[in-house]
């Protein structure tokens, strides 16, 4: 199974006809398109060798690279009933272990996905989960920085806000320890609209989840 990973730098009508005559042309099948304004992937079937080249000069698109992998498409999952049936959960059990229980199930999920799939250099890795996260409408990925040892990570709308975003933070911490091969702590931010993820190595004087 082959996915293509699309970044939409700008949003204009016509772009997915575009995509497809394109593939069209070069004898390439498309199977799904998974994503929204901001994100696409699209699943493939054929010899994508020769397309990649002209994958680059649809306007509005950017080509991140190629997955290959069994990435299922997921089936229709409402969020607002999600939230409401944490939000039950919580009220029953009370916030703090319930969101303890939602950081470390958005760990192991990063940790299991990236170990199972791992795409290239650690920052790649990391740069394309955060990618197909945004195509699922899971957050909003912005930026991607390396300070020193610091990794640095800016998105929007995480889809579990509510739940003080406890899913996906432990999302991010999870892709970070399996990307780069090293545990780190993480300290999440927000900063108007934006978080902000720094995440620095471990040492004996930081806690780890």
């Amino acid at each position: 199974m082959v996915w293509l990973l699309f970044w939409v730098v700008w949003d204009r009508p016509g772009i997915i006809n575009e995509l497809s005559s394109v593939m069209l042309s070069y004898g390439v099948n498309v199977r799904n398109i998974i994503g929204n304004s901001r994100a696409l992937m699209v699943d493939v079937d054929g010899d994508v060798g020769s397309l990649i080249p002209r994958l680059g000069s649809i306007g509005g698109l950017e080509f991140l690279g190629v997955i290959n992998g069994p990435i299922v498409p997921p089936l229709t999952f409402s969020q607002r009933h999600f939230i409401a049936a944490i939000k039950n959960v919580l009220a029953q059990m009370g916030t703090q272990h319930v969101e303890r229980v939602l950081y470390r199930l958005g760990y192991e999920y990063a940790r299991v996905l990236a170990s199972e799939i791992p795409l290239g250099d650690p920052l790649t890795t990391v740069r394309t989960y955060l990618s197909t996260a945004t195509a699922y409408n899971r957050l909003t990925f912005k930026k991607l920085e390396v300070k020193g040892e610091e990794l640095i990570v800016e998105f929007e709308n995480p889809f579990d806000e509510e739940l003080n975003t406890a899913l996906t933070q432990g999302y991010i911490h999870g892709l970070t320890n399996t990307a780069l091969a090293k545990l780190h702590t993480v300290r999440i931010n927000k900063v108007n609209n934006a978080y902000i993820s720094i995440a620095r190595p471990y040492d004996q004087g930081n806690t780890i989840v």
